[in-house]
């Protein structure tokens, strides 16, 4: 199963795949320490904590399926992860930010004046309803986007090997085929 992968494009795979990993119990451990910093917790609170865990709990996921060889399965699950982390907002008193692994975002920042944004972060979440309703402001992970990118290339590269492994493998069937009869 996947003996078509050349080492170059298992080694990124599997780069990939502890990055996630390693993203996720890292954000996991930060839901941990905010549920034992929080003095009250209400449902609200909790659910907040809850979403977070399971964002969380999905990078690790994905992780672990291009660890167990799901390749195709994977990827575009890793895909989806990424996308999830590309924008960051806060726009009249809602925000959300998610980040599995390190974030390095530009964007801009229009609450009092127009200011351009780079930032750096590993591990955060934020979800936010009905609060600072003044800040305005978008980001963009350009981390995440170029692993959108880097995946989507790597998706290509597997193929093409797949393809060239399959019709390899047909040649040779034909040619054994041939010499029997």
């Amino acid at each position: 199963m996947n003996e078509y992968i050349k080492q170059n494009e298992k080694t990124k795979l599997q780069v990939l795949s502890y990055y996630q990993i390693a993203g996720g119990i890292t954000g996991i451990g930060l839901v941990i320490w905010l549920i034992a910093k929080t003095e009250v917790i209400t449902g609200l609170v909790l659910l907040v904590f809850a979403t977070g865990t399971g964002f969380y709990s999905f990078s690790i996921f994905c992780g672990q399926q291009l660890l167990k060889g799901n390749i195709e399965k994977g990827l575009k699950l890793s895909t989806i992860n990424q996308i999830l982390q590309i924008i960051q907002f806060a726009v009249l008193g809602f925000a959300f930010k998610f980040i599995a692994g390190i974030m390095l975002s530009v964007g801009i920042d229009l609450t009092t004046s127009f200011n351009f944004t780079f930032n750096f972060s590993f591990p955060a979440f934020e979800v936010t309803i009905n609060r600072d309703k003044d800040l305005l402001k978008v980001g963009f992970n350009i981390l995440a986007i170029y692993l959108v990118f880097f995946i989507g290339r790597l998706e290509d590269k597997i193929e093409q090997e797949r393809e060239l492994f399959e019709a390899s493998c047909k040649e040779t069937a034909d040619r054994v085929a041939g010499t029997s009869t």
